[in-house]
């Protein structure tokens, strides 16, 4: 086996070694080529005394200085786009159009050399044959002889001139043949060469493009903003292009639900050991502040009820707070929107800003929990109400019923919307996106829990709540939730 594979490499000279296992394999300098002191020995392992791996000796080889290129398609993989049209143009234009013009040669010149032997100078050498056997005869008849000769000086005469055209093109057509066609040949390489660098701008730019969009992408940087060179360009391209600013908004919206979700649950956690906190020791203050409140010092009366109206604050916070850090229990019931609001506005009817209810005629029903769902529509209306109330105080009104605080309920492609409308301040300036975050308010006394809570609710029965300036002056904040999917619900009205 061993010998058989050293015959496979005549450059390698195989022996066995003294040591059991392993082989010496020495590298003889290519013919003509040799020079003393130049033998490379290897030790190769070896699977017996007789037999080396053929992975081994080619691994081997393959370490040696003299190594062979690689197989064509390795190498045709490392070329640049760029390389490969303009191999590629060469091989289609270049390469035909060089056989071609050599076949063009060689059959002019085929051509020349065939008409040339022929024609005027077959029939000077007929006329003259004929003119030799007449002159061989015993007996040669002259006017033979007279008629032969002249019809042989007419086609010598014509053959002179036809091998004078022949040698013209002989000299100057054929030796000019070449020049034209290595022109010609130029030509079509510097075509070739213009269209594969013309086409592989055309088409690496986009693709170093669309590279260079990804990695903005993985870094989270913005996309470029869209220029009229994307939408001349490619369709296949252009598509691409697209489907890139899609992704990126894709995952822009991603990250920033996946850094809400991150936060509120930091905020639910927090939430959850504040109420915890602060609910061990409002039981004792309670019953001390209510003591202090009964007191016969006046001094001592005020200073208790004082405390259990704070004492009544921290409560409402701690329940806030539980609130927002327990998700609702249970299973969900059918809920008819519509006769919430209703019992909602008598419930708050008496409140010192109107409430109005505006209901379609036919039922709304939901999939939810009533409780939680009266709760979202009652921390909405108490905020309208003070809103309109501190818009009063900021206009100086002091007199005069308050603008009333309005509730719209209509179904908008298959979802309930609850719009809550008021005349208040409106909107804080600049501060938008933060009034759903806990720890923002702008009211002395609120805990900042109320909208973030409402937040919350809503997204856990499947909708959204947005807050927009109303027209006019004020807010409104708008609920949308999936309709109840029976076939005892009625269809849903398109807008």
């Amino acid at each position: 086996m061993s010998r058989l594979r050293a015959a496979q490499h005549p450059s390698l000279c195989l022996r066995e070694a003294a040591s059991p296992g392993v082989a010496v394999l020495s590298r003889m300098p290519p013919t003509g080529q040799a020079t003393p002191g130049r033998r490379m020995t290897f030790l190769a392992p070896c699977l017996s005394p007789d037999e080396l791996c053929q992975g081994t000796v080619d691994g081997i080889i393959g370490s040696f200085p003299a190594t062979r290129p690689g197989p064509p398609h390795t190498m045709l993989r490392s070329l640049s786009l760029r390389s490969r049209l303009i191999l590629a143009f060469f091989v289609a234009v270049v390469l035909p159009s060089g056989l071609l013009l050599w076949g063009g040669f060689v059959a002019f010149r085929e051509v020349v050399v065939v008409t040339g032997s022929a024609g005027p100078w077959g029939q000077v050498a007929e006329s003259g044959i004929l003119l030799l056997e007449e002159l061989e005869r015993e007996d040669p008849r002259p006017n033979v002889l007279e008629q032969l000769a002249e019809r042989h000086r007419s086609e010598l005469s014509e053959s002179v001139r036809f091998s004078r055209i022949y040698a013209l093109l002989g000299e100057r057509v054929l030796f000019l043949l070449p020049l034209a066609a290595l022109a010609l040949l130029l030509l079509a390489a510097a075509v070739a060469f213009w269209l594969a660098n013309a086409f592989s701008r055309r088409i690496s730019h986009p693709v170093e493009s669309l590279v260079g969009w990804t990695e903005r992408v993985g870094r989270g940087e913005p996309l470029p903003t869209p220029t009229p060179e994307e939408e001349s360009g490619a369709p296949e391209f252009r598509k691409l292009r697209q489907a890139l600013r899609r992704m990126e908004g894709e995952l822009v919206e991603a990250r920033k639900e996946a850094v809400e979700r991150a936060r509120m649950r930091s905020w639910t956690e927090m939430a959850r050991r504040l109420a915890h906190d602060l609910k061990n020791p409002l039981t004792p203050m309670t019953m001390a502040a209510r003591a202090a409140a009964r007191a016969r010092d006046p001094a001592a009366s005020a200073a208790g009820s004082i405390l259990l109206e704070e004492i009544q604050r921290l409560d409402e916070m701690a329940r806030s707070l539980a609130d927002f850090a327990r998700a609702p229990e249970g299973p969900t019931s059918r809920v008819e929107l519509g006769e919430l609001l209703e019992g909602l506005a008598r419930r708050m009817g008496q409140d010192p800003t109107p409430l109005e209810v505006h209901l379609p005629p036919e039922p709304v029903m939901v999939d939810g929990h009533l409780l939680v769902l009266e709760r979202v529509v009652r921390n909405l209306v108490v905020n309208a109400q003070e809103a309109v109330l501190e818009g009063q105080m900021g206009r100086s009104v002091t007199a005069g019923v308050p603008d009333p605080v309005e509730v719209h309920l209509t179904r908008e492609a298959g979802h309930a919307v609850i719009r809550v409308l008021d005349r208040g301040p409106g909107l804080p300036a600049g501060n938008r996106d933060r009034i759903w975050d806990p720890e923002f308010t702008t009211r002395r006394k609120g805990t900042g829990l109320g909208l973030p809570l409402v937040r919350q609710a809503v997204k856990f029965h499947g909708g959204q709540v947005t807050a927009l300036d109303r027209e006019g002056g004020g807010t409104e904040f708008r609920i949308q939730l999936p309709l109840a999917t029976s076939p005892s619900t009625p269809a849903p009205e398109t807008p």
